[in-house]
């Protein structure tokens, strides 16, 4: 019995140190891929840093590092922001392409201590991806609004403020179910928030809620569904109760 439990500690004890050797490894690699794909990005080599991140993602032993998942974003990005620069048959659809990586860079971010580090870009994605909706709509482009909204449902599945504005832009490219579906889950998050007196949002959050919450009211007006419409401002003022965006719009709602 003694010589079992002996086994049984000596057996832990070599996994924990197997388990600490892997993990020293991998954080040596990440950094290996982080220097290489940062000194690219640095330089503007935006291309070849794509195809260095293509190659970490197919290879078996590298494509647990978030890394190559964030370099491909912000590449792209970055394409999209220059898109004159590019051969843009080479790179179509860089902006969707951001998103998509971005949302993969956080699954293999499971800790999120990246998202920490390069929240700059991350708030900077959002903001590019909610000018090209608009942008998007405004031109009446129904294909790509209904891409990238659904892109951004997908991709950011658990931010309230985005759900919400993919579903009103679903639902003004006449994607109705769908549209309504992701309005529903942000606002049941909200509503699960609020009932767990967990309504903390960082300001580029709120902002992104109160805009949200905005237009939903507007396609609400412009349906005819005016008394809906007060609902959702009433309700949007409960969660944000200091958006001065929210409390100017209820006013010329009255």
């Amino acid at each position: 019995m003694i010589m079992k439990k002996l086994a049984t500690v000596l057996l832990s004890f070599l996994f924990i140190a197997s388990f600490a050797k892997a993990q020293k490894d991998n954080s040596k690699e990440d950094e290996k891929i982080y220097n290489k794909l940062a000194n690219m990005y640095t330089m503007d080599k935006f291309a070849a840093c794509i195809k260095a991140c293509d190659d970490y993602i197919k290879n078996d032993n590298t494509a647990r590092s978030p890394y190559p998942y964030l370099y491909m974003s912000m590449c792209y990005y970055s394409i999209f922001q220059d898109q004159e620069s590019f051969d843009m048959k080479l790179y179509k659809d860089p902006l969707r392409k951001a998103v998509n990586f971005m949302g993969r860079f956080k699954k293999k971010d499971k800790g999120g201590e990246l998202q920490q580090e390069n929240e700059d870009y991350l708030r900077d994605l959002k903001k590019g991806v909610l000018l090209e909706l608009a942008n998007l709509n405004d031109k009446k482009d129904i294909k790509m609004l209904q891409s990238l909204s659904r892109d951004v449902a997908k991709n950011y599945d658990k931010d309230e403020g985005m759900l919400i504005i993919s579903g009103v832009y679903l639902l003004r490219a006449d994607v109705k179910l769908e549209g309504e579906r992701n309005i529903e889950t942000g606002m049941n998050y909200l509503k699960k928030k609020k009932s767990e007196d967990n309504l903390k949002f960082s300001f580029d959050d709120a902002d992104v809620l109160s805009q949200a919450f905005i237009q939903y009211a507007e396609y609400l007006n412009d349906t005819k569904n005016e008394a809906s419409a007060k609902t959702t401002i009433a309700f949007a003022k409960e969660v944000l109760p200091n958006s001065e965006k929210l409390a100017k719009y209820a006013d010329n709602m009255k």
